[in-house]
């Protein structure tokens, strides 16, 4: 992946753009430090716009389609982390934009 975003970040930066990680995630989060370990590590160094991970299914019909954590998860703590970080930006981030 550092390798894909630095090149990206490069490309972008030559063109007066900002990369973005479009697709991203870990099925079922099925290493539970992905978010702090895996995917921070990977996107730190870089000049990137967002971070856009895959969408999480109807847990009903695909038990193990899921790509964020939720309540209870073994990986819902080192998510919390992640969105913690003073590095990541998450909606309740921003300011009332009216």
């Amino acid at each position: 992946m550092a390798n894909t975003l630095g090149t990206a970040a490069a490309v972008a930066a030559e063109r007066g753009k900002i990369a973005a990680l479009t697709e991203a995630g870990c099925e079922a989060v099925a290493v539970h430090d992905w978010y702090t370990r895996v995917l921070f590590e990977a996107v730190r160094d870089y000049k990137i716009a967002y971070v856009s991970v895959w969408r999480n299914a109807n847990r009903n019909r695909k038990a193990e389609h899921f790509y964020v954590p939720y309540p209870g998860h073994p990986a819902a703590a080192d998510f919390v982390r992640f969105y913690q970080l003073p590095q990541t930006f998450f909606l309740s981030d921003l300011r009332d934009m009216e």
